[in-house]
């Protein structure tokens, strides 16, 4: 993901009570269940070391997310809003949000006017969270020039250093992941391949954010590690958003992923969680089996 992202990603991010008419897709199929809480119980109480403040907030505690239980409005929030981050302009509206017993689909489709050709979608929990593991079960979106993932965020709009971890999925390589982090101007990225489809099947992906290395996982397996000694960009260092989005290329992003052709495409998430640095709680490996190699 470009750098100047991070210039523009929280200009506007808000609740899932209505859809901007630019911004909806052609049919829109949201749906939401208000008031559900999320329960889950973390070792707050715990012996370890307390969780440093990084940045100049003191992150938030876990957190885990069971898709397949709806939205829960006071700790999740659908982003509703447009993009202009010159590289790409991007749409993202809640209509192109679904809940289920398969989880939440995001979904970016062709629509008939507005600012972009596609409408895509954005999750967001609220809150900022620091070094620990985080998780995510997903099936990733097949369709060239779209783009589904998962990471962690913040930028000079929210009083920070532009901030990322990236798990990243280009729907025209759906065999290989792109994974990345930023922190003070510099990014180092890598795209690693996989040993299955992430379109066809639910798959574990998680990282592991320290004060001094970021470690990848897929399904239980290492494959990545930077470490701060050796790394070609610093380890973030501030508390950020945790997010999750799909959206369709233009501008200079299809130089990266390629031009959008087709209706659209769909990414499902099962479940999502962050345990902190020195904490235990649950996660979303609990209770998820890998398909088999």
């Amino acid at each position: 993901m470009p750098s100047s992202w991070g210039q523009h990603i929280g200009v506007a991010l808000l609740s899932a009570s209505g859809c901007v008419v630019a911004g909806c897709a052609e049919t829109p199929v949201a749906s939401t269940y208000a008031g559900w809480t999320e329960m889950a119980v973390f070792d707050q109480l715990s012996t370890a070391p307390p969780m440093r403040a990084i940045g100049g907030r003191a992150p938030d505690p876990g957190f885990i997310i069971d898709f397949t239980r709806g939205f829960d409005n006071r700790s999740q929030v659908l982003s509703d809003w447009f993009m202009d981050a010159g590289w790409l302009k991007a749409d993202f509206s809640p209509h192109n949000v679904r809940f289920d017993q398969a989880g939440m689909t995001l979904t970016v489709a062709r629509r008939k006017g507005g600012p972009t050709p596609y409408v895509g979608a954005e999750f967001q929990r609220n809150g900022f969270y620091g070094f620990g593991r985080y998780e995510v079960v997903m099936r990733t979106a097949e369709a060239q020039g779209v783009v589904s993932s998962f990471f962690t965020h913040t930028s000079e709009y929210f009083g920070d250093k532009h901030s990322e971890v990236d798990f990243e999925f280009v729907g025209s390589r759906t065999t290989e992941v792109h994974t990345d982090y930023f922190w003070d101007g510099k990014s180092d990225a890598l795209d690693v391949q996989l040993w299955f489809d992430a379109s066809k099947d639910l798959h574990l992906y998680a990282f592991e954010w320290l004060p001094d290395s970021i470690t990848w996982y897929v399904d239980g397996i290492q494959i990545r590690r930077v470490d701060a000694e050796s790394a070609a960009a610093p380890i973030p260092q501030t508390s950020a958003r945790v997010m999750a989005n799909i959206w369709a290329a233009n501008e200079h992003a299809v130089e990266w992923v390629g031009e959008a052709e087709g209706p659209g495409s769909s990414a499902l998430y099962r479940c999502m969680s962050h345990v902190p640095e020195g904490r235990s709680g649950p996660q979303c490996s609990d209770s998820f089996t890998p398909p088999a190699r």
